[in-house]
């Protein structure tokens, strides 16, 4: 999963050049393209349940597959991250595939979730430890149903619901740190991104940057990843993302 430069080492994850999802508009076609865009001009990492390479899980979950290209995670019943602000209740269940990295970096994943129940959602995450963590997601929200979530946490949890992606099957996201700014952007096609948040954190030499999958109220849900990727390099613009 190691692919070393002179000027930067990237850790990829890449799965599939092409998705099993019946979706066959523009916005699929696109991100196929993107993907293999990505697998010619990256190596290639096997993700096996005896082998994760460079990777390594927090809350490993009881079942994983890689098939067609496709990485399913099953999150089990009451998988979660949120320190709620409400009830100050802590949840730190959720499964976490992961990859710790020191200094800057631009991370990138194309997410479909299994919107089955409420709050179940794919996410990139950025852990320091379970009171200062990021959540990135994908989500089925309970306010405004398949949307842009993201959720940062300073010991206690935010909730901020932002563009909604109603009839949207699988969206990409970008996570990059700089310096202690963290900026989250979304995009449909894999080129054209927008921004969600920016937010400070606390200061960490090195951080988890990883995919989180979560079933918080429903049954199991199994999510699925065609492309994980996380680039060691600093952006001009956070809000840009490039």
């Amino acid at each position: 999963m190691l692919n070393t430069s002179i000027f930067k080492i990237s850790f990829l994850i890449i799965l599939s050049t092409s998705l099993t999802s019946c979706d066959t508009n523009e916005n699929q076609d696109s991100s196929n393209a993107r993907i293999a865009v990505s697998m010619e001009n990256n190596m290639l990492a096997k993700l096996t349940k005896e082998n994760t390479g460079n990777f390594k899980w927090l809350n490993q979950p009881e079942s994983f597959e890689l098939e067609n290209g496709i990485l399913r995670i099953k999150a089990e019943k009451e998988t979660d991250f949120f320190n709620n602000p409400e009830d100050l209740k802590k949840a730190a269940t959720a499964p976490v595939l992961f990859h710790e990295i020191k200094g800057d970096f631009v991370a990138k994943a194309l997410v479909k979730p299994d919107f089955s129940s409420m709050w179940n959602a794919a996410a990139l995450m950025v852990h320091i430890d379970n009171d200062n963590w990021i959540k990135f997601a994908f989500e089925n929200s309970d306010a405004t149903g398949p949307s842009i979530v993201t959720v940062v946490t300073k010991n206690v949890s935010d909730d901020a619901n932002g563009v909604r992606l109603k009839g949207q099957e699988q969206v990409w996201l970008k996570l990059l740190r700089k310096g202690n700014i963290y900026s989250m952007l979304w995009s449909l096609d894999g080129k054209g991104y927008k921004m969600a948040r920016l937010c400070n954190m606390p200061e960490s030499d090195s951080v988890k940057i990883g995919i989180e999958a979560q079933s918080p109220v429903g049954e199991t849900a199994t999510h699925e990843v065609a492309y994980f990727g996380v680039e060691k390099t600093t952006v001009k613009d956070s809000r840009k993302g490039e």
